[in-house]
């Protein structure tokens, strides 16, 4: 009986879940469950701990998506820790930026402010915006890393969001002052109600031909690519001029203050495409700067357990195909043997998404599913053993 009993716990996946912790600063990041790394490079976010007053985030900071040469510099293992308050609250005198991090998103790698830290002619006016000037590299998920190797978005993270114009976005991610970010579409108004719309920014480009002490506007300087171009004009968009609103959102069906990323009809990032020139609420520079992501977590916080899985029997993964992955539409399942298997796609809180048995070339819609990493497990029917593999969803 003893060998039978080690037998059955050697053929059962167990899928482990924190199902009472619910604040998805704490279980909406993109946990590395597998051990999967780049290079050498543990990806995606390593483990969250938490207290009563924050949470903190340990992160390498490179996305499992993430490839070099992509861009001109190379993303390195930043070995970091981020912290976000968790109760965020309003700042009674705005606060600007003070360094080139502004938040960290669920993929683990952080955003920046929108400029690129230069200037026409260095003068300290004028000054860049990363989406005109640093465009051409940047990957295919808008991302590039600085050169001292810190990989980050200056706009839209299209690994996070769909652009599902009858669906909530998602949170994407967090800015310093503990305020969530969500993609594009929200609530069309603000108690919740009125369907979705694409949340409109209030900032708009001035009007004129000749900058001060600067380029002419048209050819290579197109108006609206430099910080100075764009003006907050309150009331002309769905957001206010830190690019946020208090509402309702699935995440919080009380309300709170969001953040929304802004692109056009087109599509296309729109200024000041994360948060505005000030943050919405208080927030403490401890993250900006060459000494962010520094943090020590201390003692007395609780680590979060994300949904992972055991697998102490190997795999048979030989026998099943599972593609495209990245998903975009429909996930493939291919059978080489003809048996009886049950898969059940699950999202990185332990939430059952799907649960069927196959006994054939399957084919699983994953199309209504918001960006993000999600885990498929497979088993044989008859005697329990098989995988556990963590996919994105594009």
């Amino acid at each position: 009986m003893k060998k039978i009993t080690i037998l059955i716990l050697l053929t059962v996946f167990v899928i482990t879940t924190a199902k009472s912790q619910t604040d998805p600063m704490i279980t909406g990041w993109w946990f590395n469950t597998t051990g999967s790394k780049y290079k050498g490079i543990l990806t995606d976010v390593d483990a969250v701990y938490y207290n009563t007053s924050n949470v903190y985030v340990k992160t390498s900071g490179v996305p499992d998506y993430y490839r070099d040469s992509v861009s001109v510099n190379n993303a390195k293992d930043l070995n970091a820790v981020w912290v976000l308050p968790r109760v965020p609250s309003p700042a009674v005198t705005p606060s600007g930026f003070t360094g080139g991090q502004s938040g960290l998103l669920y993929d683990c790698s952080v955003f920046f402010t929108p400029g690129d830290a230069r200037s026409y002619m260095n003068a300290g006016v004028w000054n860049q915006l990363a989406y005109f000037f640093e465009i051409n590299d940047m990957d295919p998920s808008n991302g590039h890393s600085t050169p001292n190797n810190m990989y980050h978005h200056h706009f839209d993270d299209l690994k996070l969001h769909s652009f599902d114009s009858t669906k909530h976005s998602p949170i994407v991610g967090f800015a310093w002052d503990g305020y969530p970010v969500y993609g594009p579409y929200g609530y069309k108004d603000t108690d919740g109600t009125g369907g979705i719309k694409r949340m409109v920014s209030s900032y708009s480009t001035k009007s004129y031909t000749i900058r001060a002490s600067g380029p002419a506007v048209g050819g290579s300087y197109p108006i609206g690519c430099y910080i100075e171009d764009w003006q907050y004009v309150a009331g002309s968009g769905d957001l206010d001029a830190h690019n946020g609103r208090f509402c309702k959102t699935p995440e919080y069906p009380s309300g709170t203050y969001a953040y929304f990323t802004t692109v056009g009809a087109d599509l296309k990032p729109v200024y000041p495409y994360f948060i505005g020139p000030t943050y919405y609420g208080t927030y403490s520079n401890i993250n900006v700067g060459p000494s962010g992501g520094t943090t020590t977590v201390p003692t007395g916080t609780t680590k979060y357990n994300p949904p992972t899985y055991v697998n102490e029997i190997g795999t048979i993964e030989s026998n099943i195909e599972l593609f495209p992955i990245p998903v975009i539409d429909d996930l493939n399942i291919r059978l080489k043997e003809n048996k009886t298997y049950v898969v059940v796609i699950y999202d990185l809180s332990g939430k059952v998404l799907d649960n069927r048995q196959i006994n054939s070339t399957a084919k699983i819609n994953m199309s209504y599913l918001p960006y993000g990493a999600y885990l498929v497990q497979v088993s044989d029917l008859s005697n329990k053993q098989g995988f556990v593999k963590r996919i994105v969803k594009q």
